[in-house]
């Protein structure tokens, strides 16, 4: 814990400006996108699970808690302009202030790729601007923030977002239970070189991810307004992670692959094969992470009145665990350690997804053995003079060639520096 509090110190002094309420893209420079920026979210979301109640620092997380979804609230959209060709799947949705909730599924709240420096709730956008996984970051960390805090309003904003994801990201025509990655996208089938900027897909980041999100919500709400709607909330996350093991999931190495681009006409068909157009099997180890808490979570859900779904999704997860640890922990870069890809966000997923895991399958446990062992190496060995430890825990600095201040490249870029210090916070959560 000490490691993850003086790390956390370090990037408050280095990126975070209490005034505006914004932080910069790496020390002192560059502006964040929405993902990078949610991250930040994240590494405080994790020290605050990791502290005890009556830790003396407890009261200065929280603030800087506060303050990162004040700025978080420079990125939220107060209107979206439509273009020819594009629609709203729910036409009675509102836009909801900040915090707030009518208590229906038609209250909504999105988030831009891009932020206004100036003010609050003001963006005015088309979809182009607009991702689902970014929004599914953001659900996230404000269910995180509820559970953490208590704040209602943080809990409602996680709803309004979930809304928003569900209603006009999630397609379930035919065999299909997914979540589209780029809102714009979603209406377009340009083929040619599939891109998922211009032809419709159902990314793994952003249907995985969702699954596992609202799973987590599905546990933070007993007791609260929104009790009722978490039967179908769980019957949608079952769904997803059932057509994620049919689209995803490689039979071999049992991670997850990147996306699926539709066919032109998908609709029409409820065969699976044919409403596919193509797969992106590229594997990523944070699709993998995600999975991985997304069962761990089901798992507990489920047993109580459906322990044969509930033993499978735990029989899956604990199958792509040992496929993750065999895939993603290179052994053959350094003697007695475990490197693995250099961008540690995609990483902390591992870590999050083996430790959550862990109750249930020892080996899971052994892996995230493999996690720490690579984490203490950073620390000790690739960690820099003004205190930033390198994303490649391994490989150390020399692993990156872009220190533009401006690139997201940069290796000293928030997100793979909240990313470090989220993992320093759940060694101390997990290990204790």
């Amino acid at each position: 814990m000490g490691r993850a509090k003086e790390y956390a110190g370090i990037l408050h002094d280095l990126y975070w400006d209490a005034g505006s309420e914004l932080s910069s893209l790496t020390p002192g420079a560059g502006v964040p996108h929405l993902w990078p920026y949610t991250e930040q979210l994240g590494m405080v979301n994790g020290i605050l699970a990791a502290m005890g109640a009556d830790d003396p620092d407890r009261a200065f997380y929280v603030s800087w808690l506060d303050e990162l979804v004040g700025g978080l609230r420079h990125y939220r959209i107060r209107r979206v302009k439509l273009v020819d060709g594009q629609s709203w799947n729910d036409p009675d949705n509102v836009l909801a202030a900040f915090g707030e909730n009518d208590g229906t599924a038609h209250s909504y709240a999105l988030y831009s790729s891009s932020r206004h420096d100036k003010k609050q709730d003001y963006l005015i956008v088309t979809p182009d601007a607009v991702y689902f996984d970014d929004n599914v970051w953001v659900a996230k960390e404000l269910v995180a923030a509820y559970v953490n805090t208590g704040n209602e309003a943080y809990l409602n904003e996680a709803v309004n977002v979930v809304n928003w994801i569900l209603g006009e990201g999630y397609e379930n025509a035919g065999a299909l239970a997914g979540i589209y990655w780029k809102w714009s996208a979603k209406f377009l089938f340009a083929g040619g070189n599939y891109s998922d900027s211009d032809h419709a897909s159902l990314n793994a980041c952003s249907t995985v991810s969702c699954a596992m999100v609202l799973a987590e919500l599905c546990e933070a709400v007993p007791g609260t307004a929104y009790e009722d709607r978490a039967a179908d909330w769980l019957a949608k996350a079952d769904a997803i992670l059932r057509f994620s093991d049919e689209a995803f999931r490689d039979r071999g190495t049992k991670c997850l692959y990147d996306k699926v681009f539709l066919k032109k006409g998908f609709e029409k068909s409820s065969d699976l094969k044919s409403q596919i157009q193509k797969t992106d099997n590229a594997q990523y180890a944070y699709n993998t992470g995600t999975y991985l808490t997304a069962g761990a979570v089901l798992f507990r859900l489920l047993s109580p009145a459906d322990p044969d779904r509930a033993a499978e999704i735990l029989s899956n997860a604990l199958a792509s665990a040992k496929g993750a640890d065999k895939k993603f922990a290179d052994k053959t870069v350094k003697a007695g350690q475990y490197s693995y890809p250099s961008h540690s966000w995609f990483t902390s997923f591992l870590l999050s997804g083996f430790s959550d895991l862990r109750p249930y399958g020892e080996d899971c446990g052994e892996y995230a053995d493999h996690m720490r062992s690579a984490l203490d190496y950073a620390w000790e060995n690739n960690r820099a003079s003004d205190g930033l430890v390198s994303p490649s825990w391994i490989k150390g600095w020399s692993r990156f060639t872009n220190n533009s201040p401006t690139s997201e490249d940069n290796p000293r870029q928030i997100l793979y520096q909240s990313a470090n210090v989220h993992c320093y916070a759940m060694l101390a959560e997990y290990y204790g």
